[in-house]
């Protein structure tokens, strides 16, 4: 096994280990010792692939989300209900506490090495959502007077507005409900007038 192979079986060993311990202690109550030692790896180890355990937690956020679109890519049928189940999923599914994702975002804001890795991650985030719209602009499903670039990029940052209001405490609605709605009323705006209106 290669250098590189080997690198990627370590990140993935991490990565499950932290879902183990997270689905069965919480994420409070994990340390990175407790993740190192289920994974096999030196503590060190650990943070030769995440700088902390928040931003571990973003990179398991973005992979389901990426990995709840990915299913459904190339799937025959419409679009839209594809792209709304996409964007669901990862508030059906969040792991966090209010109070936790303030400290993860914290996190992010406060470290610039975690920040640029967040960023990227978002940048794939949209680009992967921007191949979905722009499926469904050639299907006459989503509006075309928009790059389907822009309607991703609208849609990653309305995403993390609702998350920010939920952590803020300005709605008692659970995040999937608070996301529901705001993703039916961005993906009603976004929709295609239809051909004789």
């Amino acid at each position: 096994m290669n250098r590189e192979a080997k690198k990627r079986q370590t990140r993935i060993r991490i990565l499950e280990a932290s879902i183990e311990l997270f689905e069965s202690q919480g994420y409070e109550a994990t340390t990175v010792q407790q993740i190192a030692t289920r994974a096999d790896v030196a503590k060190g180890t650990f943070f030769n692939y995440f700088s902390s355990k928040e931003d571990l937690i973003l990179e398991l956020q973005g992979q389901m989300i990426r990995r709840e679109l990915e299913s459904t890519n190339g799937v025959p049928g419409p679009i839209m209900p594809q792209l709304l189940n996409g964007l669901l999923v990862h508030a059906r599914h969040y792991p966090l506490t209010p109070a936790v994702t303030r400290a993860v975002l914290q996190g992010v804001y406060g470290s610039s090495r975690i920040g640029t890795a967040q960023s990227e991650r978002l940048g794939e985030f949209a680009r992967f959502l921007a191949s979905m719209i722009a499926r469904g602009q050639e299907s006459g499903e989503i509006r075309q007077d928009l790059p389907a670039e822009k309607i991703a990029e609208l849609a990653v940052q309305s995403y993390y507005g609702v998350l920010m209001s939920w952590v803020l405490g300005t709605s008692q609605e659970p995040l999937e409900e608070l996301m529901k709605l705001h993703f039916e009323i961005f993906t009603g705006g976004i929709r295609a007038e239809p051909a004789n209106a």
